[in-house]
């Protein structure tokens, strides 16, 4: 006879857990909201069920996947952005996202980028308005000076390429500079060649308020007469500064350059108004006109990073004087010179392309929105040089 086994409190424990064990990796839960998860991604709070404590290797693997892998949405994004003006922005509001970079962060990728590519390339070290010169072929000697001159070395019979006699006529140009200053108590025009010549400028505000530049101190003079607010506030942070920047620019050009994202900035939401504003009859959404600026304008920084780089290997090549470099180095400077032509036809056909309309009206409608945009960006240019000079 078989003895049945009963299975006492504890077995019947085991046996509720290991169930609830099964049932909870059949059935997954958030971790977050601890709702039922029915895919990779919670339709609740949106978490992704995959675990982001992995290996450091398993890490980097992700990252590199989701930057140049077979799906990768940028790999995705390069080509049309290139080379079909306007279709990722019709495919875009149409709906089909998914294998695109989306348009905001496009933009911070390329611009990014250029940023770092031109803080890179551009250099200061040659950049120095200390040492401004004064070409000898364009000095001015007055007449009665040469005379006084050629009749001196007639009489002394001394050669003209003698040393003493640079001396002597600068002496002789300092001696006639301090009559006419007696005579007009004006400043003499005539540079010389033993002396630098200060640049002296006058600044007009828009209040009336003129500043001059003091070449000797190396300063605007005139600030504390300013009545804007605004401009004194300006011209007083700067001032200090402007002596340091005329030997060494850099800190200068470095502010500018982290002020133009910030430009930019400013810049695309206005003139997507302007956009709105042309293509009332489209029944675009403002977000529209401002998803194909968003795009149009990473296009453009990609191909300033292309003609970039090509400038940069072209000057590799001028060094070399064999056929071959010649040969590329003219490819390449063509290649570059067809990109920039591509630029301004790209826009016109994605202009064509998004807002469909006729070749008339959207070359109209190009060249006024292109001098708009011109001078917009001029303003911005302005405005970046400004605050960079007042944050440098």
């Amino acid at each position: 006879m078989t003895q049945e086994i009963v299975p006492t409190e504890t077995e019947h424990e085991i046996s509720a857990n290991a169930t609830s064990a099964i049932k909870n990796k059949l059935l997954e839960r958030c971790s977050n909201c601890g709702v039922e998860l029915n895919g990779p991604f919670c339709h609740a709070c949106g978490q992704s069920s995959k675990s982001v404590i992995k290996f450091f290797g398993n890490v980097i693997k992700e990252l590199l996947d989701d930057a140049i892998g077979y799906d990768s949405r940028l790999k995705h994004s390069i080509f049309p952005l290139l080379f079909k003006p306007g279709r990722i922005t019709l495919d875009y509001v149409k709906g089909k996202r998914f294998h695109y970079v989306l348009p905001f962060r496009l933009y911070l990728i390329t611009s990014l980028i250029l940023i770092l590519l031109v803080k890179g390339v551009v250099s200061t070290e040659e950049i120095n308005f200390d040492n401004v010169s004064v070409d000898d072929s364009s000095i001015e000697v007055p007449e009665e000076v040469k005379a006084e001159v050629n009749e001196a070395l007639e009489l002394a019979k001394v050669s003209q390429d003698n040393p003493k006699v640079n001396e002597l006529i600068d002496s002789m140009i300092d001696d006639n500079n301090a009559k006419d200053e007696e005579v007009s108590n004006e400043e003499t025009s005539i540079p010389t060649p033993a002396k630098k010549k200060e640049k002296h400028f006058n600044v007009t505000l828009s209040d009336g308020n003129n500043l001059k530049w003091d070449g000797e101190k190396e300063e605007l003079v005139g600030i504390e007469n300013l009545k804007n607010g605004l401009f004194k506030t300006f011209f007083e942070e700067i001032n200090p500064k402007l002596k340091h920047w005329k030997k060494n620019p850099e800190p200068l050009i470095d502010s500018f350059l982290e002020s133009l994202p910030y430009m930019m900035f400013i810049i695309l939401p206005i003139f997507a108004l302007f956009l709105k504003l042309f293509y009332l009859l489209s029944k675009r959404y403002y977000t529209e006109h401002l998803i194909f600026l968003l795009h149009n304008h990473s296009f453009i920084y990609m191909v300033l990073m292309l003609e970039i780089l090509i400038d940069l290997t072209v000057d590799q090549l001028l060094l070399s004087e064999s056929w071959i470099a010649q040969t590329s180095e003219s490819v390449l400077s063509l290649i570059s010179f067809l990109l920039s032509i591509w630029i301004f036809v790209y826009i016109f056909l994605a202009m064509k392309r998004f807002y469909r309309q006729g070749w008339g009206m959207t070359i109209f409608k190009s060249l006024t929105l292109g001098f708009i945009y011109l001078m917009m960006l001029t303003f911005g240019f302005m405005f970046a040089i400004a605050a960079g000079a007042y944050q440098a």
